[in-house]
């Protein structure tokens, strides 16, 4: 269920000590953060606040409790937002972060980075700790952290250190057995890894990773989604968004089936 009545940027006055310990709650607590500064852009609302749905909470939660993750999910669950939302708590509270978001195309690490944007620009000044300068694809912030998103390529953050990696649609880059090779060394000695996808068939890297992090056999916690984990999807909805697509495509976009 959202949490509206919880979301709000209205504060009363409060001490110099009040703001540190709000900061420090903001910094300890994303979810927090979230639903009480930031602000996303809704294709038809416009500017609104976060009212983060559990589900999304949940996945917060597993975020931080685990350095590998892998997310099966279904279409229209807000998944990339709430990725955009970890990463600029990730990046603006800790110091000297490399994260790194890898895209299926350059319009899609470009809006990922917009939606960072979006939220950095509408957060009260004081929350603002860390100063930063953007560009189309690389947000870099005083305190040494950088979000960098970038279409698919073989040498895509070859050579970083990279704090925390995200992985969009993991499942249609192409290639990314290859450059999920030539990743690994690059988180596996201490950094992060979130890798979000619906379904693409069987076979594939993020196939793989996802039917070993199931049976315990990698260092992946599974994440399923399902279309139905959000609150205001009832099974009209449902028929609705499905009533045009065939048997295989309603598996794979709603339903989480790799077959």
């Amino acid at each position: 269920m959202s949490n509206s009545a919880y979301n709000t940027h209205a504060l009363p006055p409060m001490s110099t000590e009040d703001l540190k310990i709000e900061i420090l709650r903001c910094g300890n607590n994303p979810p927090h953060f979230m639903r009480k500064y930031c602000k996303i852009q809704h294709p038809v609302k416009g500017l609104i606040n976060f009212d983060l749905y559990d589900f999304q909470e949940e996945c917060i939660r597993q975020f931080r409790k685990h350095r590998f993750n892998i997310v099966l999910k279904s279409r229209q669950l807000g998944l990339s937002t709430v990725s955009a939302a970890y990463v600029t708590w990730f990046a603006l509270f800790r110091k000297d972060k490399n994260v790194l978001v890898i895209a299926t195309k350059l319009n899609t690490a470009i809006n990922f980075i917009k939606k960072v944007r979006t939220i950095l620009d509408n957060l009260p000044p004081w929350l603002l700790i860390s100063k930063f300068e953007p560009t189309k694809q690389t947000i870099r912030f005083s305190n040494g952290s950088t979000i960098t998103a970038v279409p698919t390529s073989l040498d895509a953050g070859r050579g970083d250190a990279i704090s925390l990696l995200v992985v969009d649609e993991a499942a249609f880059i192409r290639d990314f057995d290859d450059i999920y090779t030539a990743l690994y060394p690059t988180i596996s000695t201490g950094g992060n890894a979130i890798i979000l996808s619906t379904p693409n068939g069987v076979g594939g890297q993020y196939y793989k990773l996802w039917v070993e992090a199931e049976a315990g056999a990698n260092d992946y916690n599974p994440i399923r989604l399902p279309w139905n984990v959000h609150p205001e999807h009832d099974q009209a909805w449902y028929d609705k968004e499905t009533k045009n697509l065939p048997k295989r495509k309603r598996a794979q976009e709603f339903l989480c089936d790799f077959i």
